[in-house]
């Protein structure tokens, strides 16, 4: 077993009463060869997602700052942690990431690039790496929208949204493609937001 799926028993209840989120559509999501996309309001992001939906055959994307140290950097590589450099190019990082999707396996990203620390609903201008990724390697997006910033024993909601497929922006030259793919992903997430709204919305209202 890997140290992932380890520390997935061992803390998935705590993280269960800890951040109690409830789920809506949750069939949507699949575990075959998908970039699963998230908006990002705090570090305990990625951990929520992980305890609900994955089982060690997914691999996450984050910023080179979190592999300081010689400790931080193994942990976050045994639990399927890649570092890359923002805003910059890293053909390392590249590598690892296409050859997640070539082993049929599903990468996470935040498409933002970074946290919204505000925790505004608009989410933050994203970043072309998630559909270059999911392009070059012929991979679904999953969308996975956050209500609200999560806080510790607070409710909150997650929602999954239908499967994302860009084959019709390979066509295009490739600067437009991942231009126009960022803006329709962009559009989608949004428009899970406003819907997991207003599920949540009628919900308080009962």
């Amino acid at each position: 077993m890997s140290l992932f799926n380890v520390l997935k028993v061992i803390t998935y209840l705590p993280f269960r009463l800890i951040f109690p989120t409830k789920i809506i559509d949750k069939d949507k999501y699949f575990k075959e060869k998908a970039v699963v996309c998230v908006n990002h309001y705090s570090s305990y992001d990625v951990l929520i997602l992980a305890m609900r939906f994955l089982w060690g055959k997914c691999r996450c994307v984050a910023k080179e700052e979190l592999f300081k140290s010689k400790f931080a950097a193994w942990f976050l590589t045994k639990c399927g942690g890649i570092s890359i450099k923002r805003g910059e190019s890293d053909m390392q990082a590249y590598k690892k990431i296409m050859a997640v999707l070539k082993d049929e396996k599903q990468l996470i990203i935040f498409p933002e690039g970074t946290r919204n620390k505000a925790g505004t609903f608009e989410m933050l201008p994203f970043q072309v790496g998630a559909v270059s990724f999911a392009m070059k390697g012929n991979a679904p997006i999953i969308p996975i929208v956050y209500h609200k910033p999560p806080k510790p024993f607070k409710r909150n909601y997650m929602m999954v949204g239908d499967a994302i497929d860009l084959t019709e922006f390979k066509s295009m030259p490739s600067h437009e493609a991942r231009e126009k793919a960022t803006e329709y992903l962009y559009q989608k997430m949004t428009e899970l937001k406003v819907k997991l709204a207003d599920i949540v919305d009628n919900k308080k209202k009962k």
